[in-house]
């Protein structure tokens, strides 16, 4: 029989493992013992505590019950295949022949409209679910299978209607899809039929398989019985399908076999319901007698009766089996001194409400509010930080973090936890360093190899553009196969730019001739490597000057990867044999990756599931030719099924999946992404599976899973719950609703309480660096932004840049002219970028995805700036290069194009004319200035002297930049006393030219309005000083209303702003002074608009 333990502390029934291992020593130490678990972090967890127990953890298995059953099933007979013919993997691909072969009959009508344009991969994908399918049939309804078999569709009918309510109007679709499942699962039987013997056909099938071990286990000879194992343990396991309970029933009477199932509840909880069905049967009851019944003995505690239907089910189970039980309950009563402790409790005694006074300090359990999975991490940093702090004894192997989707919060992970790990000023770790690592990831997410093999599996529908390419070749085992270094591929991006590189890889094109192609990019490399561009175009190629003589390896590394690569899109175009996909893909590892010690693995992995997927294919007999888009499916889900297991409970933090069964025993459990909608998980389920209309006790259920996990991780918590789900919009700041788990754990905490207001969700900031981070009980460790927390003491001055501070004596004595420019044209991103260090632009570009169709602005003024240096005789070779370049537009888009740059640099060319092409000089600038007690030196230069006049000139619209650049070298002019030098800016205006200058300035204003600058920019240092630098005209008066500006206009201006500095000092300063940045505006920009001229 069962040896059942029954505990409610998964620790009490590991120690119990452990003393039955430790007193009763398996005699033949050659033979395993074996326990039976459902996830790798369990079998983990439970080795690293047999070895701390017993010193070491040697020849134990730990299989999964379904793996570990069908092993069972081979040592009797000797003639069942190692993978079952009725595996879902392998039963896709003899569906994926079947089901054209009846598509036109009439009962499979519904499956025919899906698939009525003959999409192999539509195939694929419902093969796919009708596998998965039949499987679940296979473990949960085998009589179903039976009947079908037996040409019996009625009775399977019967069952289902007789458990369907009779308001559901179902019975059609149900019949239909009875009879084309019938159809197709009989079809399966009698080609695996014919494929294999009797007897390895009717023990493969689990409809019969169970019964015929049944027969077998009564009639064993002693041969046999050798066979079976002394003993088998089931350790954390919370649900078992029946058909698999009642095996592991009829070996224990063979072997013994313990099983240790965690109860929440010390009491018999098998028959208690939910609080709705309770109010449901209340209101439905006309009998006197059940009115009067006290339902609240049948209710038990609201969390257990909501979230444990699962564990509910499989109790009642077990008690339906020949068991022998044992009761090893942990009394709680003495340990309820916190809220955690409470709710345990609550649910241990089956407790419908209690009373509870929440402590100020308790932060057992705790719920969080953010704006993204980004501010999730960061706020779950800085919370274990904090009970770090509080709990010295705590080490990082006491917490696991859980998410139902860990792969979309991996990147966040690592970004936050890996930012601290060395503290650079002091060069020393960095305290603040979490030990973390990220189990149970998709592996393409984290090998690189992999990702990039799938990649090149899916290429033949991209467009081939330069990013996709370059990504190629940052993969290091594609890169040294190729002979590139990490430096090659920095300086491939620039020549790939430089040559006009987009996308595509041809440039011959139906309509057009793409000249952002790869074809016609490599073409100008290759040229470039022997000739160079000033001798024009050869056979309508234009050499690319940089690849001239050293860089001809590099430019020969790319064209032998572009060509390799080529042929393998070739390859993809056309459908083929499993046999010769084989070939071309274990072709494809040797030819694009480096195959030395650090690639090996990934490499031996790969080549391993071209061989498994081959195998599997050609077993089922199946011959058809599979396109690449079906193949890219098979090895995806194949390849991912492999998931990163190895690195959990390594003395880290541990960061892994929610999954059933994981509910390991930890001091504190986090939980992120508990987000309405996400959690439970949705199941959506196919329109044809005839188990949703007659569930049955047993039957899995997703949702019903994910509610028993979210009790099983809140039971087995030890001393912290934290909780924290995305809370708040990023864009209105609407409030959005936990989990509906989440919200029944908070109304169950709150209406138990005594002072239930004092529970409350923590909600956070959008930022990291905002200063509410740092007031009241929120905690931050993030001193790069502490300075935010504090306020000057007026409270008028912007709380986000308040506090930067220097000495008197480390402010400089020279200051460039450039810097200064700088300062002036945008203040606040010049105090983020000098001072800070910080930059938020500086993002490498991506390259452009497309040909030209139309010019951008940026490849507008780039074309102006060199045309205005043509000679008029040279324009049209100069067009023909740029074309060539691939820098104008595709098709008759061009001829449009040169015509309006042709006119659009015309006037400007023409008021340049007698500057263009002669030589021009430096004007030195050396100047003194006194600030306060101090002499300030100014030093540079302004550029663009031609004799006794400064011109300077651009190709584009006239910028509020430029005229404040334009401005100061016209007050160095004047405060250095030489005034004699005319200064004019030309710019464009449309296809008209525009010159901007001064009327006269005084050496004393000028002198004055220097001062002024130089006096802001040395109290930048300390405190940013600002103006308003783009629309600064808004203080000129309006003669026509009589209106002058206010600060009104200077705060609608800032608002305005698409600055990305001046939008994030806005959004995290609440304070900000607009009258002082106001009058700034005026002090710095009064005098240039009077003296500007017309």
């Amino acid at each position: 029989m069962l040896n059942v333990y029954y505990s409610n502390k998964l620790a009490q029934q590991k120690d119990i493992l452990i003393q039955i291992l430790k007193n009763d020593p398996n005699p033949n130490p050659f033979e395993p013992e074996t326990i039976l678990v459902q996830s790798v972090g369990m079998s983990q967890w439970l080795q690293l505590q047999i070895a701390n127990e017993l010193g070491i953890a040697g020849n134990v298995e730990f299989p999964y019950p379904t793996s570990f059953l069908w092993q069972q099933y081979r040592l009797l007979f000797p003639n069942l295949p190692k993978e079952n013919i009725f595996e879902p993997r392998i039963l896709v691909w003899r569906l994926m022949a079947l089901i054209p072969k009846f598509i036109k009959t009439p009962a499979f009508l519904s499956l025919e409209r899906y698939l009525q344009q003959q999409d192999q991969l539509k195939l694929y994908q419902l093969a796919i679910k009708i596998a998965a399918l039949f499987d679940q049939y296979l473990v949960y309804r085998s009589h179903w299978l039976i009947h079908w078999e037996e040409g019996d569709l009625q009775s399977v009918f019967n069952e289902i209607k007789q458990r369907t309510s009779s308001r559901e109007n179902y019975e059609e679709d149900i019949w239909g899809s009875i009879q084309w499942q019938s159809i197709l699962w009989n079809a399966l039987v009698d080609e695996l039929k014919q494929e294999t013997d009797e007897a390895v056909f009717s023990t493969s099938h689990r409809a019969y398989l169970q019964q015929r071990y049944f027969e077998k286990l009564d009639n064993l000879t002693s041969a046999e019985k050798n066979k079976l194992p002394k003993r088998i343990f089931i350790f954390g396991i919370s649900s078992l399908p029946p058909s698999q309970l009642a095996v592991l029933e009829k070996l224990s009477e063979h072997c013994r076999i313990y099983l240790f199932f965690t109860m929440p509840t010390n009491t018999f909880w098998g028959d208690v319901i939910e609080d709705r069905v309770v109010e449901k049967l209340a209101l439905k009851s006309h009998l006197p007698k059940l009115k009067n019944l006290d339902l609240l003995d049948y209710q038990g505690n609201p969390l257990l009766t909501t979230w444990g239907k699962q564990g509910k089910e499989f109790l009642n189970s077990l008690l339906e089996q020949d068991i022998q039980g044992y009761d090893f309950f942990y009394d709680e009563k003495k340990e309820q001194i916190s809220l955690l402790n409470r709710v345990q409790h609550s649910i241990a005694e089956l407790e419908h409400d209690f009373e509870f006074e929440l402590l100020e300090n308790d932060r057992s359990i705790q719920i969080h509010s953010c704006h993204s999975k980004m501010r999730e991490v960061e706020v779950l940093h800085n919370r274990l930080l904090q009970i770090f702090e509080e709990n010295p004894d705590l080490s990082p192997t006491d917490i696991v973090v859980m998410s139902p989707d860990i792969d979309s919060y991996a990147p966040y992970i690592t970004a936050v936890f890996s930012q601290y790990k060395f503290d650079s000023k002091k060069n020393l770790p960095d305290p603040r360093f979490i030990p973390f690592s990220i189990s149970d990831q998709k592996i393409s997410n984290v090998n690189p190899i992999i990702e990039s093999f799938l990649n090149l599996l899916a290429i033949k529908d991209r467009k081939f553009t330069a990013e996709e390419i370059l990504d190629f070749l940052e993969i290091q085992a594609i890169r040294e196969k190729f002979n590139f270094s990490e430096e090659d591929i920095t300086l491939l991006r620039d020549w790939i730019v430089r040559v006009g590189i987009r996308a595509g890889l041809e440039k011959d094109h139906p309509e057009w001739e793409n000249y952002n192609s790869w074809e016609n990019g490599l073409n100008r490399l290759l040229l470039g490597v022997s000739l160079k561009s000033e001798h024009n175009a050869w056979q309508s190629i234009l050499a690319f000057d940089e690849s001239y003589g050293l860089g001809a390896e590099l430019v020969g590394s790319l064209a032998k990867f572009i060509e390799d690569l080529t042929a393998w899109v070739q390859v993809l175009q056309n459908p083929q044999s499993i046999e010769s996909w084989k070939e071309k893909l274990n072709h494809l590892l040797q030819s694009f990756y480096a195959d030395d010690a650090e690639n090996t693995e990934s490499l031996l992995l790969l080549s391993q599931t071209v061989e498994s997927i081959t195998d599997q294919i050609k077993q089922t007999q199946f011959e058809e030719a599979i396109d690449i888009d079906v193949l890219y499916q098979v090895f995806e889900q194949a390849l991912n099924d492999t998931r990163s297991h190895i690195q959990f409970l390594v003395g880290k933090v541990n960061f892994c999946t929610m999954l059933p069964m994981r509910a390991i025993p930890f001091k504190v459990v986090c939980l992120l992404g508990m987000n309405e909608g996400e959690f439970p998980r949705q199941q959506t389920l196919n329109s044809f599976d005839l188990m949703q209309y007659a569930p049955q006790k047993g039957d899995r259920a997703k949702r019903d899973d994910d509610r028993y996990l979210f009790l099983e991780a809140l039971l087995s918590t030890e001393q912290i719950l934290y909780i924290s789900y995305i809370g708040q919009s990023l864009t209105g700041g609407d409030k959005k609703p936990p989990s509906i788990l989440v919200s029944q754990l908070q109304d169950f905490i709150v209406q138990n309480l005594q002072n239930s207001d004092a529970f409350n969700i923590c909600e956070h900031p959008m930022t990291v660096f905002s200063p509410k981070n740092f007031t009241g009980n929120n905690v931050s460790y993030d001193k790069e932004w502490i300075e935010a927390k504090y306020q000057n003491t007026d409270q008028k001055k912007s709380t986000f840049l308040s506090t930067l501070v220097r000495q008197e004596e480390d402010l400089p004595n020279e200051i460039e002219i450039r810097d200064l420019i700088a300062y002036l044209q945008s203040p606040v991103k010049f105090f983020f970028q000098y001072h800070l260090g910080v930059r938020f632009d500086d993002q490498e570009t991506l390259i452009p995805e497309s040909e030209h169709f139309e010019l951008s602005h940026l490849d507008q003024y780039l074309l102006l700036d060199d045309l205005l240096n043509v000679n008029e005789d040279e324009v049209a070779q100069f067009f023909e290069n740029e074309k060539l370049k691939g820098n104008l537009p595709a098709c008759h888009f061009a001829d449009l194009a040169k015509n309006k740059l042709v006119a659009d640099i015309t006037q400007l060319k023409h008021s340049l004319s007698h500057y263009i092409g002669q030589e021009n000089q430096l004007l030195e600038i050396d100047f003194s200035l006194k600030i306060g007690e101090n002499d300030i030196r100014l030093i540079g230069h302004i550029p663009n002297l031609f004799g006794n006049e400064i011109v300077q000139w651009r190709v584009g619209g006239l910028r509020d930049k430029d005229t404040i650049q334009a401005w100061v070298y016209y007050l160095l002019l004047c405060a250095t006393g030489k005034q004699e030098i005319d200064f004019k800016f030309y710019f464009r205006k449309d296809d008209q030219a525009g010159c901007l200058s001064f009327n006269e300035v005084s050496q004393a204003e000028a002198i004055a309005q220097l001062q002024c600058y130089l006096t802001d920019y040395l109290a930048s240092f300390s405190q940013l000083k600002w103006a308003v630098t783009e629309g600064f005209d808004y203080i000129k008066p309006n003669p026509k209303k009589n209106e002058t500006s206010t600060e009104a206009d200077c705060r609608s201006k800032l608002l305005d702003s698409n600055d990305i500095y001046i939008q994030r000092v806005l959004s995290q300063s609440s304070d900000i002074n607009y009258a002082d940045i106001h009058q700034r505006t005026q002090d710095w920009f009064e005098l240039m608009l009077n003296k500007k001229g017309q």
